[in-house]
C-alpha cells in the first residue's frame, strides 16, 4: 500500500516540485500526495482521510499556522500520524516550539529534496514500528482476555467451602487459593467419596502460568476419577502418578498430598507425594503429619506410593497448604517460615478453619509488604467434630 502523504502549504509550487521529485515512487505506488493551502484545510483533510500517515506542514500559513495545526491534530490522538515540520533555516525558536508541540521532525526551507526523501523513509519506518506495536498489543489484549477467561473457568473447577458440607456437618472446612497470575498451577479439592468418607486434596504443578494451568487440569481430573475408582489414598497416587508420567515431554510434575477421612470415626488414611507436611492442631500443640517418603506426581513411573494412618480427636484441625505460603517472601528476602503460620494458627486456635486461612493471608500480606506475589498462595483446612 502506498505511503500517505499530506501537505500543508501555501506555496503552490511544493505541489509540482513533490510531483515531480518523487515521480517514481508515486509511479510505482510507494508515495501518494495530497495537498492543503492552509492548517485549517489539512485538518479537515485529516479528519475525512485517517487513512494518512504523514503530514508535510509549513509553519507561516494564512487561517490557520503550522503551530496552532500540531495543537489541533494532538486533540485527534492519531498515534500513528507523524507531523514534519518545514520552516526557513536557522528559524529554531519556531521549530523548537514545533517539536515541543509534537513534532515527528523537521526540515529547512529551501527545501534538499535529498534529506525529505531520507525523512520520508524514517518516518515510515517509525510508523510500521507503531503500527506492529500496536498489533502485538491487540494481540497481547486478546490473549490477556483469553487466559482470563481460562482462570475463571479454572476457578470454577475448585470448590468454593467456607463452612460444613450439607451431608458432613461434622466436618469444617476451610478453602482459600490466590494465584500469583491469572492462571495458576495450585489446586485443591474435597469431594464425597461415600456416606462416611471425604477425601481432601491440595497440590502444587511445577511451573507458572499457562502450561502449568494445563498440566493442573489434567492431575486434577485424574485424581477426581482415580479417587472415586479407588479408596485407598496410596493407590489413587500411584495410578495418577502413571497417567502422568507417560509421554510427560515437558517433563513437568506436581507435589500432592491426599487424605481421606472417615468422618464418623475420625480415622484418616493419607499418602503424600513430595507436598508439604500438613499441620495437625491438637489442643494448642502443633505438629507436622508425618510424612510418607512418596516423590513428586509425573517423574517416575511405576512408583510405589505408601500411606499412613492417624485418629483424630474431637476437635482437632488440620492445615494443608503450598509452599507459596512458607515461602512467600518480603523485600528483604525473608522467608514468611512455618514459625508465622503457627503463629497465627495458635492465636486463632478456636476460630473456623476458613477464618484461621483468611488470617493466616492477611499476615502473610502484612509481612510481604510492596514485594511481589511469586508463588500461588493456597490453603486447605479443615476441623473434625465427633458425632454426638
Amino acid at each position: 500500500m502506498a505511503f500517505n502523504i499530506l501537505s500543508i502549504d501555501d506555496e503552490m509550487d511544493m505541489q509540482a516540485l513533490l510531483q515531480q521529485k518523487f515521480r517514481r515512487q508515486i509511479r510505482k505506488g510507494e508515495l501518494k500526495f495530497s495537498y492543503a493551502a492552509n492548517g485549517q484545510e489539512g485538518l479537515d483533510f485529516l479528519i475525512a482521510h485517517p487513512e494518512i500517515n504523514m503530514a508535510l506542514v509549513d509553519i507561516n500559513m494564512p487561517v490557520m499556522d503550522g503551530l496552532t495545526f500540531l495543537n489541533e491534530v494532538a486533540k485527534l490522538n492519531r498515534h500513528t500520524l507523524k507531523i514534519v515540520i518545514m520552516s526557513a533555516y536557522g528559524d529554531m525558536r519556531n521549530i523548537r516550539q514545533a517539536m515541543n508541540r509534537g513534532a515527528f521532525d523537521f526540515i529547512n526551507k529551501p527545501i534538499d529534496f535529498s534529506d525529505l526523501e531520507t525523512t520520508i523513509q524514517k518516518t515510515q519506518e517509525r510508523i510500521e514500528y507503531l503500527k506492529n506495536q500496536q498489533q502485538e498489543l491487540r494481540r497481547l489484549t486478546q490473549m490477556e482476555n483469553e487466559i482470563k477467561a481460562a482462570a475463571q473457568i479454572q476457578f470454577s473447577l475448585l470448590p468454593q467451602i467456607n463452612g460444613s458440607l450439607k451431608s458432613y456437618p461434622q466436618v469444617e472446612i476451610g478453602s482459600f487459593i490466590k494465584p500469583a497470575r491469572f492462571v495458576g498451577g495450585d489446586f485443591y479439592d474435597v469431594f464425597s467419596l461415600d456416606d462416611t468418607h471425604l477425601g481432601f486434596l491440595i497440590a502444587d504443578v511445577s511451573g507458572k502460568g499457562i502450561s502449568a494451568a494445563a498440566f493442573m487440569l489434567v492431575s486434577h481430573t485424574a485424581i477426581s476419577i482415580y479417587a472415586h475408582q479407588q479408596k485407598e489414598s496410596n493407590k489413587v497416587l500411584q495410578w495418577t502418578n502413571n497417567y502422568l508420567e507417560y509421554d510427560n515431554k515437558e517433563c513437568m510434575f506436581t507435589t500432592t498430598f491426599y487424605g481421606v477421612l472417615n468422618v464418623k470415626t475420625g480415622r484418616f488414611v493419607y499418602s503424600n507425594g513430595g507436598h508439604n507436611p500438613p499441620l495437625l492442631v491438637h489442643d494448642a500443640d502443633i505438629s507436622n503429619l508425618e510424612k510418607t517418603h512418596n516423590s513428586a506426581l509425573g517423574i517416575i513411573g511405576d512408583s510405589v506410593y505408601n500411606k499412613k494412618e492417624i485418629q483424630l480427636a474431637d476437635g482437632d484441625l488440620m492445615v494443608m497448604y503450598t509452599d507459596g505460603v512458607n515461602e512467600a517472601q518480603n523485600s528483604l528476602n525473608q522467608e514468611f517460615g512455618m514459625d508465622r503460620i503457627r503463629t497465627v494458627i495458635l492465636n486463632n486456635i478456636q476460630e473456623s478453619p476458613s477464618t484461621i486461612n483468611t488470617n493466616i493471608f492477611r499476615s502473610l500480606e502484612e509481612f510481604r509488604g510492596s514485594a511481589n506475589q511469586f508463588d500461588d498462595i493456597t490453603l486447605l483446612s479443615f476441623r473434625w467434630n465427633k458425632p454426638v
